[in-house]
């Protein structure tokens, strides 16, 4: 998976709205008429993510492309990703205008720990509906911890909230156990599988992830565990 990909669906998880910018020029012109609370730009720019939030594309450094920022968006916080960063580019990303600068690849904790710093040090609440994601007819609000679906509205806990959006944002495609327990337990080390299998039969019970509703959650035995789409019975188009 591509890196990008990989941190927007890690801030998604962390409940911030994203939007991703492969180039620097798409970047500036949708600022001229968009506020956004955070940047997040890969040192080299053109590999990185956005989180409520931009990243810059191109040629252009971080410590060039963050006072073009500024001038449209004063104050906006960033935060610089760098692959095994000499000390010569924190200076310089640091005096070109960057809040905090980070090496890759990520601790996905460390990273929403530190985003949510910049932000409150920049005094960014986030309203609810910045926390409000959809999946077809299941609506997460993290702001409550719930999900909303058919009519009805199931309040999870925070770790079963953390589990089904990360679930729901990689749909047909396996969630390995360590990014399991990266993103939701915030843990490096190992957790008992039946404590995986007990949340992930929770949800499959409180969510209704059942084939007759058009979903079918499956353990991956040794891998993690992944959420498909499917036909509902009855609904297929006629020949």
């Amino acid at each position: 998976m591509h890196q990008a990909e990989i941190l927007q669906h890690l801030l998604i998880a962390g409940a911030h709205a994203c939007q991703h910018f492969h180039d620097g020029a798409s970047l500036l012109d949708t600022l001229a008429h968009e506020a956004f609370d955070l940047m997040v730009t890969a040192w080299r720019c053109g590999n990185g993510s956005s989180n409520g939030c931009v990243n810059g594309g191109g040629n252009t450094s971080a410590d060039e492309l963050i006072p073009r920022v500024r001038r449209l968006l004063p104050g906006l916080p960033a935060m610089v990703l760098m692959v095994s960063p000499h000390e010569s580019e924190i200076i310089a990303a640091l005096h070109g205008g960057a809040d905090d600068c980070m090496a890759k690849p990520v601790s996905g904790p460390e990273m929403l720990a530190r985003i949510d710093a910049l932000l409150r040090r920049a005094g960014v609440r986030r309203p609810h509906n910045r926390a409000h994601h959809g999946f077809g007819e299941y609506q997460f609000d993290s702001a409550r911890h719930a999900v909303s679906f058919r009519g009805q509205s199931v309040t999870l806990t925070p770790k079963e909230f953390r589990f089904a959006l990360l679930l729901f944002t990689n749909a047909s495609r396996p969630v390995s156990r360590a990014r399991i327990l990266e993103t939701v337990w915030q843990l490096n080390r190992d957790v008992q599988s039946r404590t995986l299998d007990t949340h992930a039969s929770r949800l499959r019970n409180k969510l209704q992830l059942w084939p007759e509703h058009g979903w079918h959650l499956t353990t991956l035995y040794g891998v993690g565990y992944q959420l498909d789409r499917l036909p509902v019975p009855g609904t297929e188009s006629p020949h």
